[in-house]
């Protein structure tokens, strides 16, 4: 694809593909769900959240509707659109779209999965976008140990902490008190 090498040609290309498509009223349809994910993921690599969330939204509800809520495709569009609601300002919405992508991952993949774990991790994230740094800290903190103990010596893990870290020294630096255990 055109996305790596020339990616403004590429949402040129994607967007013919999807002329006439209203991502807020088109029917589900499998050629444009692709198209509208491809689009999507273009659209955050090129800095444009607020541009790819109408088409992250119809490519995963177009997916979910052809497919069925916990198929792999699906998720895969499910994290797609929380992603791009955190990006584009809109954290309580990515928080929803997480929670429920962990609660699909952990049926699906099981609850101590990476992608689960994973999503979890981004969860506590969005938790302390929102201000909520106490419960972001404790879910992190727990899922680093969880990862850690399922998944050892997985670089992940160290990505976990450096956020961990990072939502500490923030605290930090806005002056919150919180108890040194957590």
């Amino acid at each position: 694809m055109h996305a790596a090498t020339d990616p403004l040609r590429a949402r040129r290309l994607l967007r013919d593909t999807l002329a006439g498509v209203n991502p807020a009223t088109a029917p589900a349809h499998p050629l444009h769900a692709d198209a509208a994910t491809l689009l999507a993921e273009l659209l955050l690599r090129l800095d444009q959240p607020t541009d790819a969330v109408p088409w992250a939204t119809y490519a995963h509800h177009s997916m979910c509707h052809l497919h069925g809520p916990t198929q792999p495709r699906v998720l895969d569009a499910l994290h797609l659109l929380a992603l791009a609601h955190r990006r584009a300002g809109h954290p309580q919405r990515a928080h929803h779209l997480y929670r429920q992508l962990a609660e699909h991952l952990a049926a699906t993949e099981g609850p101590h999965a990476h992608r689960t774990l994973a999503t979890l991790a981004n969860t506590a994230l969005v938790l302390h976008d929102l201000g909520h740094c106490h419960a972001a800290r404790a879910l992190l903190a727990d899922t680093i140990t969880t990862h850690r103990r399922h998944h050892p010596g997985h670089p992940a893990t160290a990505r976990m902490t450096h956020h961990l870290t990072r939502i500490w020294r923030d605290c930090a630096a806005q002056g919150h008190h919180h108890d040194q255990d957590t």
